[in-house]
């Protein structure tokens, strides 16, 4: 099983300490914390749904599908968050990056259906920042 922790040494300390600090986090606490940091629309896309609805459901206890891809996207938005800030993780998601594919985070994220996939995600996130 592939981890974060190869990546992690390229990464600033300040990035390491918000990406750590999102692992004991249960799903309805990453669920408001991508909610709040990417906007409804975003989060809800990026757990697959199109129902803006799932994504405050999630917030409020019920358990996503793709609990892992909210995870590893979260990780990823206070990577780029840590470095710019919540505005510039909004943009990153949503415009195209050629380390994914020319696919959009969302998108890619969306998509993922293997660990390798999303090790790849915050990857691309803490190169990013760097």
């Amino acid at each position: 099983m592939e981890t974060l922790l190869p990546v992690l040494d390229r990464a600033s300390d300040h990035v390491v300490q918000e990406i750590k600090r999102t692992y004991p986090m249960n799903s309805r606490q990453v669920a408001t914390e991508l909610i709040g940091r990417l906007g409804v629309s975003l989060a809800t896309a990026i757990g697959g749904s199109t129902d803006a609805r799932r994504a405050h459901a999630w917030a409020r206890g019920e358990k996503p599908q793709r609990e892992i891809a909210l995870k590893h996207a979260l990780q990823a938005t206070v990577a780029i968050a840590a470095r710019f800030d919540d505005e510039a993780a909004r943009a990153w998601f949503a415009s195209s990056n050629i380390d994914l594919g020319m696919k959009s985070p969302t998108t890619f994220i969306r998509d993922a259906n293997t660990e390798t996939d999303y090790i790849r995600l915050v990857s691309v996130a803490i190169q990013d920042a760097s």
